[in-house]
């Protein structure tokens, strides 16, 4: 049997909705997925704020994650 790897992507789901989430709850939100075991998490993106403003705090959650849970945190810059 080959192997699957399943990749949480947060950001798909975040960056559509209109209210923001504030950057502590992005950043307790994605810690409990590493705990959970996810080694592969796409939770952010470098673009600018006018065109998706959920994505604006991208650096400080990226900043307040606890890496060490993870294999790899995606990013789409």
């Amino acid at each position: 049997m080959e192997n699957v790897k399943l990749i949480e992507c947060p950001r798909d789901a975040m960056q559509g909705l209109h209210d923001f989430i504030p950057t502590e709850d992005k950043i307790r939100y994605i810690n409990t997925l590493l705990t959970c075991g996810f080694d592969t998490i796409d939770f952010g993106s470098f673009v600018s704020p006018k065109a998706i403003p959920q994505m604006r705090d991208t650096a400080q959650v990226l900043e307040g994650l606890n890496q060490s849970e993870s294999k790899l945190l995606a990013i789409v810059a």
